[in-house]
């Protein structure tokens, strides 16, 4: 896997929040007992303000007709879908916001899906939810309640303020006019983070079925 990190071509799939991924296993691809894979301030380029999340969009692979390379590239943070809850929980606006997210790397690698390889991307905001994260790290002072034991409280990363939900954006900055509630925690690290992650292991594994190698 290429992770972009810092990615519109073929066969765009828009991808659902949901634990159901079949759309994302071509059919014909039997498993591989050896597979790793398997387990059973940006005035040029306008976000999204508006809330699509809710409505279940929250990431797209973009596929070429016929994948000819062993290679999946991802892009995790260059998402601009902000949702109205998550504007409403802010004390930044949305252009400062904005200064986390990876802009234009979904454009910059685009032309992958035309050279035969796969692009996932994500389409909510790294603000909101980082992809690159443990999926429960995060920072107990951000929340009412207290946080089940399994959550990674203890980090580099929470202690930096980037988390999986993050407390700062790249400059500094705090999010958040308030604490959140672990449920609003929960039901994004389930609706999103997890379904992300299943469908970029399948999306690996269906490369590594097919060409006996993944990058």
């Amino acid at each position: 896997m290429v992770n972009t990190n810092a990615m519109t071509g073929c066969n765009e799939i828009a991808v659902k929040a949901s634990p159901e991924i079949d759309a994302c296993n071509p059919p014909g691809l039997k498993c591989c007992p050896n597979n790793p894979f398997d387990q059973g301030a940006f005035p040029f380029r306008m976000s999204n303000p508006h809330n699509t999340i809710a409505s279940g969009k929250s990431f797209r692979i973009n596929r070429p007709g016929l994948q000819t390379a062993p290679v999946v590239f991802n892009s995790p943070h260059s998402g601009s879908n902000y949702p109205d809850s998550f504007q409403a929980q802010a004390r930044l606006d949305l252009h400062n916001l904005r200064r986390s997210e990876d802009c234009f790397v979904d454009e910059l690698f685009s032309a992958s899906v035309a050279m035969g390889a796969p692009l996932m991307q994500a389409d909510f905001p790294r603000a909101w939810l980082d992809l690159n994260r443990e999926p429960y790290e995060l920072d107990p002072d951000m929340f009412h309640d207290p946080l089940p034991g399994h959550v990674n409280t203890s980090s580099v990363r929470v202690a930096g303020g980037l988390g999986t939900i993050p407390r700062i954006v790249s400059e500094g900055e705090e999010i958040y006019a308030g604490k959140l509630d672990w449920e609003d925690a929960q039901a994004r690290i389930q609706n999103h983070y997890i379904p992300y992650h299943e469908a970029l292991r399948q999306l690996m594994a269906d490369t590594y079925r097919r060409f006996g190698t993944a990058i």
